[in-house]
């Protein structure tokens, strides 16, 4: 993994090249460079830091130009399938670098042939000399960032967004849509962020620039499936067995230390497994709590982990770590998620780079294999006379203290009949009332619009179940501009790679042909998966009660961090200056602080909020 970095601009304007570098050293370590160009009246300068983990010597250099001095290419990831790649490339090659394949590549396909036949998590920037255009790429399920803006002292593309205020020399304002978008999903989705100006490219799609006009395309390469698999539950799992082992063998090759990120559950401990089973016996490394309670996964990750006979390392973190760990993992995600568990991710991926610079993890099976408790909504929701009783019991379940968030968002949505003001609502963090009382705006932003762009894109397709079509959403926006967002940018603030075996390019592709009941059904999740790992793993294992990673924040904004959650929200001018009012977030504290409602979610939304802004201030006109 890497850093990458360029700038479009006028031959004369200067380019403070260390400075733009700096603001991505975490991400590359190892080495850097930078190569400029002049195009016409204009310079095109590409910069990289580089994380070496294939071919660590110079001739994995970058940037990196072709042999034929067409293409010049910045790259961040993995090529997983590269050397196959490179059986059909006619070459003299320098060394064994996916970089070098990748951009021999494009010098004999071209940009879109060659996309179409990646394995990989990537993003990156790629110069046609000859046809004067700038392609920015990101892989098809987002698993690497990539920002740009379009400023008036030139284009500008970087990994991370202060590295783009940089190479640019721009501050950005607030886009208020953003803001309500980020109060109804919880995140930004692609192209758009909370600053405006700054997007960031979606996953699967590619844009092109014209280095002349200055006019610039974007598209979605990926294309949704088309195939539906007719074989036997008994096959599929047969096939899908084979696709993991292929994915977790190639995803193994590395020229540095490899571990894996072990959590309690059955996603993580299959890929630990399939290691075994390639012959690798990887270091694995798990986080909990030292109030240990239900949340906590470490006995189970070291069950896992006896049980396949593989080196364990835990961290233990308390209240006062998962405090310090907020305003690190916010500004190493430079977006506020409100995805809890990249606070202990900090801590985790810390302790990992002590021993490893690649880790595999889990990420990716609950979207791909119904594993979200959201999908057995919408499978209840079609049972008979649900929608009914269910609006019977609403105003029952409004008023009952302790009803559980999910419930109630669950309970609002099921007789939504649009699926996009369905899904929007199911996914909401603040009701339309909230986002009214807070910021006088009752409406979700862009959220409706963005979950309508990949509705259409899965239209395309096969027919899908609306169980199907919100996993779908969650492949292709959910995973993309929440959780492995912040899962790269809070492991690469440590310089370490972090790589996603179950959502390798060709098991995606098959898992996505299988009908919708080899994956889910009512009561039951994740079952060609389960079926599978039965094949490795104890019953205990397979079968145990989901944890997901949860963070005791409920607790905590009731006991160990009330009084600095308190400041941070009430005392500050943060929140005002974001237009945010606190009248309504004072009624939402006062609910959750004597329990009538668990407003955690809510609450932890405007903590990293307000800890975005302070961290960011230097870049927020």
């Amino acid at each position: 993994m890497c850093g990458i970095v360029g700038v479009i601009q006028a031959r004369e304007k200067p380019i403070v090249a260390n400075e733009v570098l700096q603001a991505l050293r975490h991400r590359g370590p190892d080495g850097s460079g930078e190569k400029a160009v002049t195009v016409g009246d204009k310079t095109v300068w590409f910069g990289h830091t580089r994380l070496a983990i294939q071919d660590l010597t110079e001739a994995g250099a970058q940037p990196m130009a072709s042999a034929d001095g067409r293409w010049l290419l910045t790259f961040n990831g993995e090529i997983y399938n590269h050397q196959e790649m490179r059986q059909d490339l006619d070459r003299q090659w320098r060394g064994h670098s996916d970089t070098e394949t990748l951009v021999e590549a494009l010098s004999a396909w071209g940009v879109d042939a060659t996309i179409r036949r990646l394995n990989g998590i990537f993003a990156f920037a790629a110069l046609d000399l000859l046809e004067r255009k700038l392609y920015l790429v990101r892989d098809p399920f987002g698993v690497k960032p990539l920002y740009f803006a379009d400023t008036s002292s030139g284009f500008g593309f970087s990994s991370e967004i202060r590295a783009l205020a940089a190479v640019t020399g721009q501050r950005f304002g607030l886009d208020k849509e953003s803001l309500s978008t980020y109060l109804s999903l919880r995140f930004v989705p692609s192209p758009h962020t909370l600053l405006k100006g700054v997007q960031r490219l979606p996953a699967a799609h590619v844009q092109c620039r014209h280095l002349d006009s200055g006019e610039a395309h974007t598209h979605c390469y990926a294309q949704a499936g088309q195939s539906v698999y007719g074989g036997s539950l008994d096959e599929a799992t047969q096939l899908y067995q084979s696709a993991v082992s292929t994915a977790v063998r190639r995803q193994l090759l590395s020229d540095v230390p490899v571990g894996i990120l072990l959590s309690g559950g059955i996603d993580s401990a299959l890929v630990a497994a399939m290691a075994v089973d390639a012959g690798v016996k990887t270091p694995c490394f798990t986080v909990g709590y030292q109030e240990a309670g239900p949340a906590c996964e470490i006995d189970d990750a070291a069950h896992t982990a006896k049980t396949l006979g593989l080196p364990h390392h835990v961290v233990r973190l308390g209240h006062e770590d998962l405090w310090g760990a907020l305003e690190l993992a916010v500004s190493s995600t430079e977006e506020p998620l409100v995805t809890t568990s990249a606070l202990p991710m900090w801590f985790l991926c810390k302790r990992a780079r002590e021993d490893v610079a690649v880790v595999l993890t889990g990420q990716g099976s609950d979207e791909l294999l119904g594993g979200y408790k959201r999908y057995q909504g919408e499978l209840v929701r079609k049972l008979p006379l649900f929608s009914s009783a269910i609006s019977l019991l609403r105003p029952l379940l409004d008023s009952l203290p302790g009803v559980s968030d999910a419930v109630l968002r669950s309970a609002h949505s099921a007789s939504i009949a649009d699926v996009a003001q369905r899904f929007e609502r199911e996914y909401g963090v603040f009701s339309a009332a909230s986002r009214l009382g807070l910021t006088g705006r009752a409406d979700a932003g862009r959220a409706l619009q963005s979950i309508q762009h990949w509705l259409d894109w899965a239209a395309k397709g096969r027919p899908l179940t609306d169980a199907e079509r919100m996993m779908s959403i969650d492949m292709r926006m959910g995973l993309a501009d929440d959780l492995l967002l912040y899962g790269d940018k809070v492991s690469m603030a440590h310089s370490i790679e972090a790589r996603v075996p179950l959502l390798d390019t060709d098991l995606v592709r098959l898992l996505e042909s299988f009908p919708a009941h080899y994956k889910l059904s009512l009561g039951k999740s994740k079952i060609v998966h389960k079926r599978m790992a039965e094949r490795y793993l104890p019953e205990a294992i397979v079968h145990r009660p989901k944890k997901g990673f949860q963070v005791p924040v409920g607790e905590m904004v009731r006991g160990a961090w009330r009084e600095r959650c308190e400041a941070l929200l009430f005392e500050g001018a943060t929140l005002a200056e974001l237009g945010v009012e606190s009248r309504e977030l004072r009624r939402l504290w006062d609910e959750h602080q004597r329990r009538f409602r668990d407003r955690s979610r809510e609450i932890f939304a405007l903590l990293g909020l307000v800890v975005w802004r302070r961290g960011m201030a230097d870049l927020i006109a």
